[in-house]
Protein backbone atom coordinates (compact mmCIF):
# COMPACT_ATOMS: atom_id res chain seq x y z
CA UNK A 1 0.00 0.00 0.00
CA UNK A 2 1.34 3.30 -0.81
CA UNK A 3 1.72 6.14 1.90
CA UNK A 4 -0.59 8.07 0.46
CA UNK A 5 -2.85 4.81 1.06
CA UNK A 6 -2.02 4.31 4.61
CA UNK A 7 -2.13 8.45 5.27
CA UNK A 8 -6.13 8.08 3.97
CA UNK A 9 -7.01 5.53 5.01
CA UNK A 10 -5.73 6.98 8.88
CA UNK A 11 -7.87 10.25 8.36
CA UNK A 12 -10.80 8.61 7.48
CA UNK A 13 -10.77 5.87 9.95
CA UNK A 14 -10.64 9.73 12.05
CA UNK A 15 -13.30 11.01 10.46
CA UNK A 16 -15.67 8.09 10.82
CA UNK A 17 -14.74 7.25 14.23
CA UNK A 18 -14.69 10.79 15.33
CA UNK A 19 -16.72 10.42 18.86
CA UNK A 20 -16.20 6.21 18.77
CA UNK A 21 -12.88 5.82 20.40
CA UNK A 22 -13.95 1.74 20.42
CA UNK A 23 -14.52 1.87 16.89
CA UNK A 24 -11.35 4.19 16.03
CA UNK A 25 -9.25 1.62 18.06
CA UNK A 26 -10.89 -1.30 16.23
CA UNK A 27 -10.68 -0.06 12.56
CA UNK A 28 -6.95 0.84 13.34
CA UNK A 29 -6.26 -2.32 14.31
CA UNK A 30 -5.98 -3.87 10.84
CA UNK A 31 -4.19 -0.61 9.69
CA UNK A 32 -1.56 -0.83 12.07
CA UNK A 33 -1.32 -4.55 11.11
CA UNK A 34 -0.88 -4.22 7.78
CA UNK A 35 1.85 -1.28 8.26
CA UNK A 36 3.45 -3.41 10.02
CA UNK A 37 3.16 -6.70 7.57
CA UNK A 38 4.71 -4.19 4.89
CA UNK A 39 7.69 -6.10 2.87
CA UNK A 40 9.26 -2.58 1.62
CA UNK A 41 7.96 0.43 3.62
CA UNK A 42 5.98 2.87 1.92
CA UNK A 43 5.23 5.04 5.00
CA UNK A 44 8.05 5.78 7.04
CA UNK A 45 7.82 4.75 10.98
CA UNK A 46 7.59 8.40 12.52
CA UNK A 47 5.02 9.64 9.84
CA UNK A 48 2.91 7.03 10.18
CA UNK A 49 3.16 6.93 14.10
CA UNK A 50 2.79 10.80 14.83
CA UNK A 51 -0.86 10.79 12.66
CA UNK A 52 -2.10 7.39 14.54
CA UNK A 53 -0.92 9.34 17.82
CA UNK A 54 -2.59 12.53 17.21
CA UNK A 55 -5.93 11.07 16.35
CA UNK A 56 -5.73 8.48 19.14
CA UNK A 57 -5.80 11.46 21.37
CA UNK A 58 -7.99 13.23 19.64
CA UNK A 59 -10.55 10.81 19.72
CA UNK A 60 -9.59 8.14 22.25
CA UNK A 61 -7.93 10.82 24.96
CA UNK A 62 -11.29 12.85 26.03
CA UNK A 63 -12.73 9.83 27.13
CA UNK A 64 -10.08 7.90 29.57
CA UNK A 65 -10.56 8.22 32.95
CA UNK A 66 -6.99 8.40 33.54
CA UNK A 67 -5.69 10.34 30.58
CA UNK A 68 -2.05 8.65 28.92
CA UNK A 69 1.23 9.94 30.11
CA UNK A 70 4.20 9.09 28.11
CA UNK A 71 6.77 6.76 29.60
CA UNK A 72 9.52 8.41 31.28
CA UNK A 73 13.01 7.49 31.45
CA UNK A 74 12.31 5.95 35.19
CA UNK A 75 9.76 4.31 33.72
CA UNK A 76 12.22 2.76 31.25
CA UNK A 77 14.48 1.87 33.80
CA UNK A 78 12.67 0.44 36.05
CA UNK A 79 10.82 -2.40 33.22
CA UNK A 80 14.99 -3.01 32.30
CA UNK A 81 14.69 -0.89 28.88
CA UNK A 82 18.18 0.93 27.78
CA UNK A 83 17.04 4.60 27.26
CA UNK A 84 16.67 6.15 23.87
CA UNK A 85 20.22 8.41 23.31
CA UNK A 86 20.23 10.24 20.54
CA UNK A 87 21.74 13.83 19.45
CA UNK A 88 18.93 15.86 17.69
CA UNK A 89 20.13 19.33 17.97
CA UNK A 90 22.35 18.32 14.28
CA UNK A 91 18.96 17.47 12.32
CA UNK A 92 18.81 20.37 10.25
CA UNK A 93 17.87 18.42 7.39
CA UNK A 94 15.69 15.96 5.90
CA UNK A 95 18.43 13.26 6.23
CA UNK A 96 18.82 13.62 9.63
CA UNK A 97 15.08 13.01 10.10
CA UNK A 98 15.64 9.96 8.10
CA UNK A 99 18.84 9.01 10.45
CA UNK A 100 16.39 10.09 13.86
CA UNK A 101 13.93 7.85 12.24
CA UNK A 102 16.09 4.90 11.96
CA UNK A 103 17.78 5.27 15.28
CA UNK A 104 14.66 5.67 17.17
CA UNK A 105 12.25 2.91 15.46
CA UNK A 106 15.45 0.28 16.16
CA UNK A 107 15.09 1.48 20.17
CA UNK A 108 11.15 1.44 19.64
CA UNK A 109 11.40 -2.18 18.46
CA UNK A 110 14.03 -3.55 21.83
CA UNK A 111 11.95 -1.16 23.82
CA UNK A 112 8.71 -2.95 22.75
CA UNK A 113 10.22 -6.44 23.56
CA UNK A 114 11.24 -4.84 27.19
CA UNK A 115 7.95 -3.53 28.10
CA UNK A 116 6.01 -6.64 26.92
CA UNK A 117 8.75 -8.74 28.74
CA UNK A 118 8.05 -6.50 32.28
CA UNK A 119 4.30 -5.34 31.69
CA UNK A 120 2.90 -9.16 29.77
CA UNK A 121 1.12 -6.76 27.72
CA UNK A 122 1.63 -8.28 23.78
CA UNK A 123 3.66 -5.23 22.70
CA UNK A 124 4.77 -7.46 19.96
CA UNK A 125 1.28 -8.06 18.19
CA UNK A 126 0.13 -4.64 16.07
CA UNK A 127 -3.10 -6.06 15.87
CA UNK A 128 -3.44 -5.96 19.90
CA UNK A 129 -0.85 -3.81 21.15
CA UNK A 130 -2.96 -0.53 20.40
CA UNK A 131 -5.94 -1.83 22.66
CA UNK A 132 -2.85 -1.44 25.72
CA UNK A 133 -1.93 1.96 27.83
CA UNK A 134 2.21 1.14 27.72
CA UNK A 135 1.46 0.74 23.64
CA UNK A 136 0.27 4.80 23.64
CA UNK A 137 2.89 5.19 26.58
CA UNK A 138 5.96 4.03 24.51
CA UNK A 139 4.37 5.93 21.09
CA UNK A 140 3.58 9.32 23.14
CA UNK A 141 6.99 9.25 24.60
CA UNK A 142 8.27 8.70 20.82
CA UNK A 143 6.11 11.68 19.30
CA UNK A 144 7.03 13.48 21.59
CA UNK A 145 10.53 13.54 20.96
CA UNK A 146 9.63 13.84 16.97
CA UNK A 147 7.37 16.42 17.43
CA UNK A 148 10.51 18.26 19.28
CA UNK A 149 13.05 17.15 16.16
CA UNK A 150 10.13 18.13 13.27
CA UNK A 151 10.46 22.05 14.88
CA UNK A 152 13.94 22.05 14.89
CA UNK A 153 13.92 20.77 11.55
CA UNK A 154 11.35 23.28 10.25
CA UNK A 155 13.08 26.01 11.98
CA UNK A 156 16.37 25.71 10.18
CA UNK A 157 14.95 24.03 6.84
CA UNK A 158 12.03 26.54 6.49
CA UNK A 159 12.23 29.16 9.13
CA UNK A 160 9.37 31.07 9.90
CA UNK A 161 7.25 29.44 7.29
CA UNK A 162 5.52 26.80 9.68
CA UNK A 163 2.51 26.96 12.14
CA UNK A 164 2.10 23.62 13.80
CA UNK A 165 4.40 20.22 13.90
CA UNK A 166 1.80 18.63 12.60
CA UNK A 167 2.00 20.90 9.81
CA UNK A 168 5.73 20.33 9.16
CA UNK A 169 4.85 16.37 8.46
CA UNK A 170 2.03 17.12 6.59
CA UNK A 171 4.89 19.45 4.25
CA UNK A 172 7.20 16.61 3.84
CA UNK A 173 4.13 13.91 2.93
CA UNK A 174 3.16 16.31 0.53
CA UNK A 175 6.12 17.86 -1.25
CA UNK A 176 9.10 15.03 -0.13
CA UNK A 177 7.30 11.92 -1.29
CA UNK A 178 11.05 9.86 -1.86
CA UNK A 179 11.59 10.62 1.96
CA UNK A 180 8.36 9.74 3.12
CA UNK A 181 9.56 5.89 3.73
CA UNK A 182 12.00 6.93 5.52
CA UNK A 183 11.04 9.49 8.44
Amino acid sequence: MTHQAFRNALISLAGTTAGDPSGFLDGLSPIHAAWHAEGTRTYGFLLFHTRVVRYFNQIVGPVLQQQIEPFTPNDFQNMGVDLFEYDVRSVDALAGLRDFSIAIESWHNTAHMGIEMATGTPMMDPRQNIFFRPFWQLHSYIDELFNQTLVQYGQRAHPGQFVTDAAIAAHIEAAHHGWVPRI
